[in-house]
């Protein structure tokens, strides 16, 4: 009997020895998590990415007009041809006329007088003229812009809301790693202030607003691909205008 008492303490001691040592090493372990925590964190962290508004050179007295088309004009399939006159305003290599059709990407072209192949369709064609640097003059009289049809498709519905137009990035850009990209846009119809609109710039879930029309650098972006969006939302609310070009998206790649 008393052998088995003697057996039944030394079991109790050893159970209670192991649960002790069980019990300090997940404090230890636990107490290594939490130093390891904050250096993983570090770790994890993105930085943001970075948005700068751009002074850039104007010129207020270059004119452009858009003779050809008149506007409303329907065209019939194949060639449609285009005539500008510029004012004050050189015109060449270094510093073309920029021509966009319903949104897309500009192209540049260094003649006053071309034509295109058009299919049957609606078009807006915005016309502009860029600085030095290669960005959009933005001062009133440096753009034009007119609708036409082709084929005799419907024209527009007539909306008098403002819209944008992206001149940079061009579709499917690439960058460098350590190269900025600039944000380049045109407003039309109106002035933000007055017309109580602002301009939201979104990619990568991160978004910039701004009421000035000026060229926007974007620095600090991961390798990848991106969506990038332009577009014009209401001051009051933050709701997106439902004009046909309120917004412009372009898919960029950083390598």
């Amino acid at each position: 009997m008393k052998f088995k008492n003697i057996f039944f303490t030394i079991a109790l001691l050893l159970v209670f020895m192991y649960a002790c040592d069980s019990t300090n090493k997940k404090s230890e372990a636990l107490v290594d998590q939490q130093n390891e925590a904050p250096n993983e964190l570090k770790e994890s962290i993105v930085e943001k990415i970075q948005f700068e508004k751009l002074v850039t050179a104007t010129n207020p007295d270059a004119m452009l007009d858009i003779y050809n088309p008149i506007g409303n004009e329907d065209f019939k399939e194949g060639k449609v041809a285009f005539s500008f006159n510029i004012r004050n305003h050189g015109l060449g290599r270094e510093n073309p006329l920029m021509l966009s059709l319903n949104g897309a990407s500009p192209k540049p072209y260094t003649l006053p007088n071309f034509q295109m192949d058009l299919n049957k369709g609606t078009y807006r064609a915005v016309a502009f003229l860029v600085n030095e640097e290669g960005l959009a003059l933005k001062e009133y009289g440096n753009f034009s812009q007119r609708d036409f049809t082709v084929g005799g498709s419907r024209p527009f519905p007539e909306d008098e809301e403002p819209y944008v137009i992206l001149h940079l990035p061009i579709e499917q850009q690439s960058y460098s790693a350590d190269e900025q990209v600039v944000v380049d846009f045109l407003y039309l119809g109106g002035a933000p202030d007055s017309d109580g609109v602002k301009v939201l710039i979104e990619i990568d879930g991160q978004q910039f607003i701004t009421e000035e029309i000026v060229p926007v650098k974007l620095s600090k972006i991961e390798k990848g691909t991106y969506s990038l969006k332009v577009s014009l939302i209401k001051a009051g609310n933050g709701e997106e205008l439902s004009g046909v070009f309120s917004s412009q998206t372009r898919n960029i790649l950083i390598e």
